[in-house]
């Protein structure tokens, strides 16, 4: 029997890894393979959850390395770069001695291009998902740095794959896959909604938002604390419960701790620092909409046929459906959204309509067909920049 091919999929936070959950487990299944997971930045932090230990629960087999980068010690730029800087510096080692034949990124952020990096220069090839994808925020630059390192790619829509292409990208290193976070919805891949009410102190009954508001890396901690307390304020004037959860580790995530923190005795929010991620999901079923500038509003969100409102430019330019309700990050403008996406009843039949734009659930099966039978030789390695 041929040697197994280790396959090696790096997570920096919870949405991340909740991605990649459908194709760790048929990886995890097949008997040719073997899963590996490198988890850092968010995982590794008592601050966001410590998370890893979410990681262990679902494959409590899998070779699992921790990357300790310091995240949570603060949200300066400097303080950002010198954590990347120790991602970098950590993640050879072991690679070295985990020894995967393809290492896995995912997404747009930093501390996966210092994985890709690192993979690059030992000679491991490097898949990349979600790749294509214009957003806001400092995560186009990244996304796009991270398609340059990559030699494989699996982009979720074709006018993604067209942008990887027009970055200079081999046509035959892309594969248009559909998203694997919607592989996880459409086959029922998360917890209940009764039983994630009962575990988050919901009622049967009760109508109840959900809240992600991450710091926009343009902006101070100033502006960022202001943007999310307008949030907050807009909400609590509607009466509802609201669940929410810390936003990431990106610069500027402070400033939405600290008005986090003004209400954290105000029985109408809710609030933890990591939610599971099935558990989310859970709770996107049957909430009254998302709010926040999360790139869940725009990708699980439809598939839900949950409202959004999505708060200032940390999405700008991302492609959504009609679930999305854009606003500016002051309290007058977010209430307005909110009142409309929760009234209108124009809006409220375009909800009806379920997401397909991301796929149809069957993206693991087929980044898995790519990873078991893609030949790992000097032409994958080899990149030719047109």
């Amino acid at each position: 029997m041929s040697q197994k091919r280790k396959i090696c999929l790096f997570s920096g936070k919870r949405g991340g890894f909740g991605a990649y959950l459908p194709l760790m487990q048929l990886i995890a299944a097949d008997p040719n393979l073997e899963l590996q997971i490198l988890l850092g930045d968010m995982h590794a932090s008592k601050e966001f959850g410590q998370t890893s230990d979410e990681a262990r629960k679902f494959f409590p087999n899998a070779k699992i390395e921790v990357i300790e980068m310091g995240a949570g010690r603060g949200d300066s730029p400097v303080i950002r770069a010198e954590n990347l800087g120790v991602c970098l510096q950590k993640t050879p080692a072991i690679l070295e001695k985990l020894k995967p034949d393809l290492v896995m990124v995912h997404g747009d952020r930093a501390e996966h291009m210092m994985v890709a990096l690192a993979a690059l220069n030992l000679g491991i090839p490097v898949g990349h998902t979600q790749g294509g994808e214009v957003s806001g925020n400092i995560d186009d630059v990244q996304r796009h740095a991270i398609t340059k390192l990559a030699h494989l790619h699996f982009p979720e829509t074709e006018s993604a794959a067209e942008r990887i292409k027009k970055l200079g990208e081999e046509g035959w290193r892309i594969h248009v896959v559909g998203s694997t976070y919607i592989d996880r919805i459409v086959k029922k891949m998360y917890v209940p909604n009764p039983e994630a009410r009962a575990k988050y102190g919901l009622t049967a009954e009760e109508k109840y938002f959900l809240i992600i508001f991450h710091p926009d890396t343009y902006l101070s901690q100033e502006k960022n604390y202001q943007a999310a307390k307008n949030l907050l304020a807009a909400v609590k004037n509607t009466g509802l419960k609201a669940v929410m959860t810390y936003p990431c580790s990106d610069p500027g995530y402070q400033g939405v701790l600290d008005a986090m923190a003004e209400i954290k005795d105000d029985s109408q929010f809710s609030i933890h620092q990591n939610i599971d991620n099935l558990d989310f999901l859970g709770l996107m079923s049957d909430a009254q909409a998302i709010i926040g500038n999360s790139s869940s509003a725009v990708v699980e969100a439809p598939y839900f046929q949950l409202a959004a409102v999505n708060v200032g430019r940390r999405q700008e330019g991302r492609d959504r459906e009609e679930n999305v309700v854009d606003c500016e990050a002051t309290a007058e403008d977010i209430s307005a959204k909110i009142k409309f996406v929760l009234e209108d009843v124009g809006f409220r039949e375009k909800l009806k309509k379920r997401g397909h734009r991301l796929g149809n659930g069957q993206a693991a099966e087929k980044i898995l067909g790519v990873l078991k039978n893609v030949n790992i030789d000097e032409k994958l390695m080899k990149k030719h920049i047109a």
